[in-house]
């Protein structure tokens, strides 16, 4: 099941993940999480969870409706347009290859109000994640630093 995720489910998520081992990219995008997070005083987060059937959070993402600006201004399709950006997208190591990453962009997707979807992922392992469910670099980035992938 994906839904929102609580303050206080992401909380509790961090706490049980924190005795795990993650890989460097791993512990910058939880932190990146983090964070975000940090900057709600309510209850309710702009970020979903995946929930498997025992009701234990084990994947998160989340994603934005960005507008195009200087960084997009090499990208013909995204410069002067509105996008959905999947910012960040995690899944608990040990739930991997299991498609729940997929089942959560999809639904990602399912929820954009805009026609592209472009994902910013961290790091090679992501970037090929992303290839495999349809993602392609996006065409014209010139001297960007960033892995800007486009469906």
């Amino acid at each position: 099941m994906i839904r929102i995720v609580k303050k206080q489910e992401f909380c509790m998520f961090e706490d049980k993940m924190s005795t795990d081992e993650f890989s460097l990219s791993d512990e910058v995008i939880m932190e990146t999480f983090h964070q975000f997070i940090d900057d709600y005083e309510d209850d309710e987060i702009d970020v979903y969870g995946y929930f498997d059937n025992t009701g234990e959070l084990v994947g998160l993402i989340r994603f934005s409706e960005e507008a195009g600006d200087y960084l997009f201004e090499s990208i013909d399709n995204l410069a002067n347009s509105f996008f959905t950006l999947i910012g960040v997208l995690f899944v608990q190591p040990n739930y991997r290859k299991k498609g729940i990453g997929k089942e959560l962009v999809e639904f990602a997707i399912s929820k954009a109000t805009t026609e592209e979807i472009v994902a910013d992922p961290f790091d090679i392992e992501a970037s090929n994640f992303f290839n495999s469910i349809g993602f392609s670099f996006c065409n014209n980035i010139e001297d960007c630093d960033q892995w800007l992938m486009c469906k």
